[in-house]
């Protein structure tokens, strides 16, 4: 079963890759095919090395360089609270980890894991680290409860979403996308910042933060939040050009 399973997950790997960059050789996608497996299983790794590790214990043991700190400030001083919208790449389970020890008040929106064990684990984890957890059944209540109190709320912004996304371009395809978080950011009037944590040979892991993403209204909502949804998508798929091998490629991101 688990190798039926693992040749399931390559093939889904090597479609996606060969659909993103089909200018690279068979030799390359599977190379970074390879590497985004054991950048997840590294991820597995450290979730469980640090178990329920006091946020101050983490930071203590773990070299964090950041590159757009300043946009992390300008978002937590606005009053309004902001969205950070992420992937699965790098450590993304870290990096709640470090903002929260930054002093950043952090929520997290969060979807049940098949495996209940599992599920506890990394939501124990989450909590150890003073993150809130939102979960996806109350997602939107959450999301505004969570802004309204003046707190980021961070979001894996790079899985399908179904009939109920909002159509965008990733990688030049069409692609389903969460339309809540820029449909709340246009109701909020907060701050959309877009953020990875990877990591890098024989260095500290690098933290990016980029600008906030401009919130324009123009009077027609579904321009409005499509505009803004493509804006963070269009963010994401930077990282994951500038970091194949540490993006999960084994989910089926495109449906067409």
């Amino acid at each position: 079963m688990v190798g039926i399973l693992w040749r399931a997950r390559r093939r889904i790997a090597q479609h996606n890759l060969s659909r993103a960059f089909p200018d690279l050789s068979r030799q390359e996608t599977s190379r970074i095919a390879r590497a985004a497996f054991a950048n997840v299983g590294q991820t597995v790794f450290e979730v469980l090395r640090f178990g329920r590790t006091s946020t101050e214990r983490i930071i203590d043991s773990v070299e964090v360089e950041v590159d757009g700190l300043k946009h992390l400030e300008q978002a937590a001083d606005n009053g309004r609270g902001a969205l950070l919208m992420s992937a699965h790449l790098g450590n993304w389970e870290l990096l709640g980890a470090w903002a929260s020890s930054r002093g950043y008040a952090l929520d997290i929106v969060v979807k049940p894991m098949r495996n209940p064990l599992t599920d506890a684990l990394y939501n124990a984890q989450r909590s150890a680290h003073d993150i809130g957890l939102i979960r996806t059944q109350i997602g939107t209540l959450g999301i505004a409860r969570a802004l309204g109190a003046k707190r980021f709320v961070a979001l894996l912004a790079d899985q399908y979403a179904g009939r109920e996304g909002v159509a965008v371009e990733f990688f030049g395809r069409s692609v389903s996308t969460p339309r809540g978080p820029a449909a709340l950011a246009l109701r909020f009037g907060c701050p959309i910042l877009t953020g990875v944590l990877v990591r890098r040979p024989h260095r500290p892991y690098l933290a990016v933060i980029d600008p906030a993403i401009p919130v324009t209204r123009t009077g027609d909502e579904t321009h409005d939040v499509t505009a803004l949804t493509q804006a963070f998508t269009a963010r994401i798929e930077s990282y994951v050009r500038r970091w194949p091998e540490q993006w999960l490629w084994t989910h089926r991101r495109w449906r067409d």
